[in-house]
């Protein structure tokens, strides 16, 4: 792993360590204590199974992307990628899930013009995913700013898919890249991003993604029902469809902030609902949030740093590939005809 890198994610969990003292502190930490004291520990395997189901259904979902555009990868190799991968959550923005396509190409020399897309498509799937579930948590209590806000941002999402889907628009459109001298040395890269992006966009391919989506971050959502219910909450069809709803919500917020993991976003909203949705003190809505965190991201980041010390060699020469060099790497793809 280069030092760059090492550097970002040590920074990263130092700073998670310095947000979650300033969290506890500024929720009186003597009453997130008492409300961590009187949680229900027993419960914890339940939650636990039902974070790790949106772990296990991405794996599945990773390697059926990768045979969807061709790349042929064993699920043992492929599900290692991903272990490693998980590691990458702590660089901010995530940009460092795009070494998962650098990773495949030292198992399978599959450059990573083909495979970039797949991190790219992942984060847009999962974006749409979790809008549907937060406007369906919306049932329970409508929020209309909030309504506006999801149904715009999924307007957006449907009109980049209908733009790649228009393959005679795209492919002049790529065409007329190759007489611009600046993008013209990446033309053969951008039409392999092109057909690896058609091809995972097709309707029916991005159906079931989104299906499969659904799946993932609606057990997460779940799973913080159950967290609430811990603490306090009635146990309701309507108070898991708001824990849907603000699981969902603040992961999006997290994401769109780009800290590392969606650090302070994602917390920050979490507390922030939980208080007002469902009156809990901001001591135990910041328990709350501690607890369902520890059971996602964390234990997503401890699976990707043991998956790191068991196949480091995946990321050998690692040091050399950023974002920038994404688009620059050797493409044995022909270009499409039109």
């Amino acid at each position: 792993m280069s030092q760059d890198l090492r550097r970002k994610l040590i920074l990263s969990l130092v700073g998670a360590l310095i947000l979650y003292i300033i969290l506890a502190l500024w929720s009186d930490w003597q009453a997130v204590q008492r409300a961590l004291h009187s949680f229900p520990w027993q419960q914890l395997p339940l939650i636990i199974g039902l974070a790790l189901i949106n772990y296990v259904v991405r794996i599945f979902r990773w390697h059926w992307w990768l045979s969807l555009i061709g790349v042929r990868i064993s699920r043992w190799d492929s599900t290692r990628i991903f272990g490693v991968g998980s590691l990458m959550v702590m660089t901010p923005g995530k940009v460092g899930e795009l070494l998962k396509a650098y990773m495949v190409k030292n198992v399978t020399g599959t450059p990573m013009s083909v495979t970039a897309p797949i991190i790219v498509t992942e984060r847009i799937i999962d974006g749409i995913a979790m809008l549907i579930l937060a406007s369906i948590g919306l049932i329970a209590f409508p929020e209309p700013r909030a309504q506006l806000v999801a149904v715009a941002l999924l307007a957006a999402f449907a009109a980049g898919i209908i733009v790649i889907q228009i393959r005679p628009l795209a492919l002049r459109a790529l065409a007329l890249a190759h007489h611009i001298p600046f993008v013209r040395k990446f033309s053969d890269q951008l039409y392999a991003i092109y057909e690896s992006s058609y091809s995972l966009f097709r309707p029916v391919p991005l159906l079931w993604a989104l299906a499969l989506g659904i799946l993932a971050w609606g057990t997460s959502g779940m799973a913080f029902g159950i967290v609430l219910v811990g603490f306090g909450v009635p146990m309701q069809w309507e108070s898991l469809f708001m824990a849907v709803f603000i699981f969902n919500i603040s992961t999006v917020i997290g994401a769109v902030v780009a800290l590392p993991g969606g650090l302070g976003g994602f917390e920050g909203s979490a507390v922030f609902w939980v208080v007002r949705l469902f009156g809990m003190s901001t001591a135990a809505a910041t328990a709350s949030a501690l607890v369902i965190r520890f059971c996602t991201l964390w234990i997503n980041v401890a699976i990707g740093f043991v998956s790191f010390l068991l196949w480091h060699d995946l990321l050998a020469g690692a040091e050399s590939v950023d974002r920038k060099h994404a688009l620059t790497m050797e493409s044995t793809s022909p270009p499409p005809s039109p």
